[in-house]
Parts: C-alpha cells; sequence; structure tokens
C-alpha cells in the first residue's frame, strides 16, 4: 500500500460517471488521483502542469481524442499512459504504441486489470522514452551518413580530380611547359591539397565532438579568441581584414580547444562572408559578449558570445538550414558555411549552450553561441 499512495494518477474521462467509478478503483488500491481532465487538450495541460506520475486516458473524446493527447504528452511533458477504451482492435493497439500508449484497459475496468495496466504502463516508460531517443539519434546519424557521403563525393572529389588532371598534364608536358605555366600548375595541385586537407581536418573534429567527454572548466576567453585570430592570421591578413575584440569577457565554462574550434570557424565564416570585394570594401568583423547573463529555459545563469559581419546578410530561408551538417550557400564565392557552422553547433549544444543567427539583407549578420556562466567566486 505505502508504494501506491506515493502514486499520484491524472485521470482523463469526458464520461462523469466512468471518471467516478475510475477514480472509486484508484483510491480504493490506494493511489492519489491528483487531478481530472474531460478532454485531450485539458489532459495535456493538466500533465504539464501537475507532472502526475501516470495518467489515466480515455480514447474517445471531444477535440482530440486520447491517442492524439497522448502524443501531446509524449512530445512536451513525457508521462507513462494507460489507455480506456471501449473496444480493443489491433488498429487501436498499435496506433496508441506508436503514440506512447505504455498499457491499456477495456471498459469498465476492474481493479485487478487497473492495477496491472498501471504496473506495467510505468514499467515501460523508461525503456520507451530510451527506445525513441535511440531512435531518433539512429535517425540524426543516419542523416549525417548521408551528407557526410555527399560530402565526400563532392566536396572530396572535385579538389582531387584537379589534382589528377594538373598531376597528369605535368607528367605528360612537363618537358614543353613553360615555367610559369608549370608553377602555376604545381600551385593549383598545392592549393586543391591543402582544401582536402582542411575539409578532412573538419569531418574529423566533426565525429570528434560527439565521441569525446570533455572536462567543462572555466575559460580564459581573451586567450582562447587571440589564439583561433592567430590560426587564421593568414587569412586575415590576405583579405585585409580588421577585427575588434572587448577587452573583457564574461566569465563562462567550456572546454577551451573546443571553443577555439567555434570562434575560428565563426570568424573565418565572417571573413569570407564579411566585407564587398566587388565594392573594394574589406571585411570588418566585430566580436563580442553581451555583458550580463541570463537564464535560459531550464534557469540555468548563461553567458552570450558573438561575430557580427559587414557582408551583405543572410535570406530568411537560408538561416534556417546554416547549422545543418553540410549545407552550403555560396559554391561561387567560397567553400561555404556548411561544415564550419555544423562543428560548431556540435560543440556548443555538447557543452549544454545554443547558436543562433541574426541577419537583415544589406546590415550583415549577427552570429551567437551561448555557453554556461562560470559562478562567482562567492558562488564557487
Amino acid at each position: 500500500m505505502g508504494d501506491r499512495e506515493r502514486v499520484r494518477v491524472l485521470v482523463v474521462e469526458d464520461d462523469y460517471l466512468v471518471a467516478e467509478t475510475v477514480k472509486g478503483l484508484l483510491e480504493e488500491a490506494g493511489y492519489v488521483v491528483i487531478g481530472e481532465a474531460g478532454n485531450g487538450l485539458e489532459a495535456v495541460e493538466m500533465t504539464k502542469a501537475l507532472q502526475p506520475d501516470v495518467v489515466l486516458m480515455d480514447i474517445a473524446m471531444p477535440d482530440i481524442d486520447g491517442v492524439e493527447a497522448t502524443r501531446l504528452i509524449y512530445e512536451h511533458c513525457p508521462t507513462p499512459v494507460v489507455a480506456l477504451t471501449a473496444h480493443e482492435t489491433s488498429e487501436f493497439v498499435v496506433g496508441a504504441s506508436e503514440a506512447g500508449v505504455g498499457a491499456y484497459l477495456v471498459k469498465p475496468p476492474n481493479l485487478r486489470e487497473m492495477e496491472r495496466a498501471l504496473i506495467i504502463a510505468r514499467a515501460r516508460f523508461d525503456d520507451m522514452v530510451e527506445l525513441r531517443r535511440l531512435n531518433a539519434e539512429l535517425r540524426a546519424h543516419n542523416v549525417e551518413l548521408d551528407a557526410f557521403a555527399h560530402t565526400v563525393a563532392h566536396d572530396l572529389k572535385g579538389p582531387l580530380a584537379l589534382i589528377v588532371g594538373f598531376a597528369e598534364i605535368l607528367r605528360e608536358e612537363h618537358t614543353t611547359l613553360a615555367a610559369e605555366d608549370l608553377e602555376r600548375h604545381l600551385q593549383r595541385i598545392v592549393r586543391n591539397g591543402r582544401k582536402m586537407s582542411n575539409i578532412i581536418d573538419e569531418l574529423l573534429v566533426l565525429a570528434g565532438v560527439r565521441q569525446m567527454e570533455a572536462d567543462v572548466t572555466p575559460l580564459d576567453m581573451g586567450s582562447i579568441v587571440a589564439e583561433a585570430q592567430e590560426r587564421l592570421s593568414e587569412m586575415i591578413e590576405k583579405r585585409q581584414a580588421e577585427i575588434v575584440s572587448p577587452d573583457t569577457w564574461p566569465a563562462a565554462l567550456g572546454y577551451g580547444p573546443w571553443i577555439e574550434e567555434a570562434w575560428v570557424n565563426y570568424i573565418s565564416n565572417g571573413i569570407k562572408y564579411g566585407g564587398r570585394p566587388e565594392e573594394g570594401i574589406p571585411p570588418r568583423l566585430e566580436l563580442g559578449a553581451d555583458p550580463k547573463v541570463f537564464e535560459n529555459t531550464s534557469g540555468l545563469a548563461m553567458a552570450r558570445f558573438w561575430v557580427r559581419d559587414n557582408g551583405p546578410g543572410i535570406p530568411p530561408e537560408a538561416q534556417e538550414r546554416l547549422f545543418t551538417p553540410f549545407v552550403r550557400l555560396d559554391q561561387v564565392r567560397t567553400m561555404g558555411y556548411g561544415l564550419g557552422l555544423s562543428i560548431v553547433r556540435r560543440i556548443v549544444e555538447k557543452l549544454g549552450g545554443q547558436v543562433g543567427v541574426e541577419s537583415e539583407a544589406g546590415r550583415g549578420s549577427l552570429f551567437t553561441f551561448t555557453l554556461p556562466a562560470a559562478p562567482r567566486e562567492s558562488e564557487r
């Protein structure tokens, strides 16, 4: 009896007499009825608010039925659900199970069947949630695997074909080529070889972030940003980019090497897409952070960092795809965002933060990422 008294049940039933019968059986068995809902939408809202241990869900109800209500509960506030149904059919069992129903009862229920269904639903719940998590992860892996194959087939195949082509020219015509032509072909081979090497390095980083568990510590953001700019010094000089950074940074938690990689990708993309080369305007980047921390939806204190460029801006429809692995926005002007921004997203999300972009045509772009704020000395 003691275990049952701690189990809090939400009853969802639009028939008053059935609801009273169910409540009586639950209370007789020692369960605690914490609320009653008369329709599917109310069931979802009450589950969010009351956070019961289990929901007894009628199926045939006004507005949305119990199967759809169960699906919404699993989407917004996962909770074990037992379905109450007047008719048991194979179609119902399959549909209810796919929505997240852990067990079901045929009306009118008796005490023994109800107890059994409640126990089964709660026992299956963790397995169902884990199975859904694994399925979602598998789908994400499959998407990335397809994208990886696309990158290997296209991004690597292109420069490889050029390397092979120029190498064959050198093999067949090296004795008759002018010195300047020979030098130009060799430079193209080297340039495309480096491009392939960079793509491979980015793929390795992308894969490594998923597999590795990093030690999270307070970050010296000033040193990390300086090191990122040093790595990009050749690109900065070549594009004559101007980069402005603050003297002080808010304290945040993270893994230094990963955050350096995030800054490298944000800054390099800002240099590639900043300015207006056709008008002779070089890239200008402003690096910074919000002066105050904020609370995320989980109530955790977060710090926000950003890179603002003076580029042409990004259309809204393209912004939605920016952080998707291997998406490329502008294949003519440069190799594109793709891998770099998906690396930033994976790093930041693994560290508990989020990435974002704000952009307006003709006004440049602002790329952001958040990290957990480091506690003040008095809080440690």
